[in-house]
């Protein structure tokens, strides 16, 4: 689960201003802006991706316009969770919008936005916060994300301990222009393979789909 170009090595307290930093220096430091407006700051959308069986995606983004110097209102984060990633389906690239319809809550519990090896808010800290999920059936054996070129909202793309593999990476910063190493999904449910065997059994219950019919017709009749 490493964007092209990722770096492992960083620790999630370090990468809390890394977006920030980087658009800083591609701007040849004309914004000079604090890294951490606030004492909690997060400067990116956080994405928790679920696997779920039978090829079964979601991910739920959040934005946070409590503490995100980016997104000063609900407004604002709800324009900012318009398809913040796209997905790879065969050849082409889709929106998530376009996989499936995004169910929006608003609510303020940070611990399910992001992972818990990331630092916690203040005890005082009362987040804003807009999560906007989408779920869908992967048509691909393997999900393959990016965040569009242009999008000024990085994303922390992470999976709860539960669903990661043991080689997978616990997390990773995607900017603008990033995309993700495949992340395998589960298979779809194999139906049992009844060979010949499975004609006879289509037979057979279209019979006795008949006599049961045949039966309460005659039972009708008798009480009449």
């Amino acid at each position: 689960m490493e964007p092209v170009g990722a770096c492992p090595a960083l620790e999630p307290e370090k990468v809390m201003g890394l977006g920030r930093s980087i658009r800083i220096l591609a701007a040849g430091g004309a914004v000079l802006a604090p890294l951490c407006a606030f004492g909690h700051a997060i400067e990116f959308l956080t994405a928790r991706l679920t696997l779920l069986p039978d090829a079964v995606v979601r991910l739920e983004v959040t934005a946070d316009h409590a503490f995100n110097p980016m997104i000063p209102d609900q407004a604002a984060a709800l324009e900012a969770l318009k398809s913040p990633v796209e997905v790879r389906v065969g050849d082409g690239w889709r929106l998530l919008d376009g996989l499936a319809s995004p169910a929006v809550e608003f609510h303020t519990d940070w611990t399910r936005c992001a992972p818990p090896n990331l630092p916690p808010p203040p005890a005082e800290a009362v987040h804003s916060l807009v999560t906007a999920s989408w779920q869908w059936s992967h048509p691909e054996p393997e999900l393959v994300v990016r965040v569009p070129k242009g999008r000024m909202h990085d994303v922390f793309l992470w999976q709860p301990p539960s669903e990661q593999s043991a080689d997978a990476t616990r997390w990773m910063l995607l900017l603008a222009g990033d995309v993700t190493k495949g992340i395998k999904v589960h298979p779809m449910s194999k139906m049992p393979d009844w060979g010949p065997w499975a004609g006879l059994g289509a037979v057979v219950a279209t019979g006795l789909g008949v006599w049961a019919g045949l039966w309460r017709r005659r039972g009708a009749k008798m009480a009449v």
